[in-house]
């Protein structure tokens, strides 16, 4: 195929992409699966840090099995963005509770997941120090602000 021809063709696949026209290939659809299946893997392992957390706030547990438990949500929250490419929301993927609006407000996305790991490193510091009252206030604190800042607004719950 001539240089010209060749060019146009590829101009046209851009613009039918940008435009939606374009459907995820097979293989691009198996990538998206796989983002989302990491993704799914890093909110339950910090579902079980927040348990674990729970419990030794609850008076079960030692305190070194919830100061890894923190350093898990604390080494998670800098990479949550990374978990998050376009095109692995609910509209794509049917498992998924992503909600779109994490695309469309993705400065507040971002802000969201630094939050959460700000709130895991004051819980941890209250882990280390190990005052209760301040593991008990903290230990709230990252659930409604950190885990809560992104559920309410960036994640729909799927059964």
């Amino acid at each position: 195929m001539p240089a010209r021809k060749l060019s146009s063709a590829v101009a046209g696949i851009f613009l039918a992409a940008s435009l939606g026209l374009v459907t995820l290939g097979p293989a691009a659809a198996q990538d998206a699966m796989q983002v989302a299946e990491k993704r799914s893997a890093a909110m339950k392992s910090m579902g079980g840090a927040m348990r674990t957390i729970k419990g030794f706030a609850g008076g079960r547990g030692s305190k070194d099995d919830a100061a890894k438990a923190v350093a898990v949500i604390a080494s998670t929250a800098p990479n949550i963005t990374s978990l998050f490419p376009k095109g692995t929301g609910m509209e794509a993927l049917p498992k998924s509770e992503a909600k779109p609006v994490i695309w469309e407000k993705w400065d507040e996305f971002g802000a969201a997941a630094k939050t959460l790991g700000e709130k895991a490193a004051v819980l941890a510091a209250a882990i280390e120090a190990g005052d209760k009252d301040k593991i008990g206030m903290a230990f709230g604190d990252l659930g409604r602000v950190g885990c809560g800042g992104c559920h309410r607004v960036f994640r729909e719950k799927r059964n």
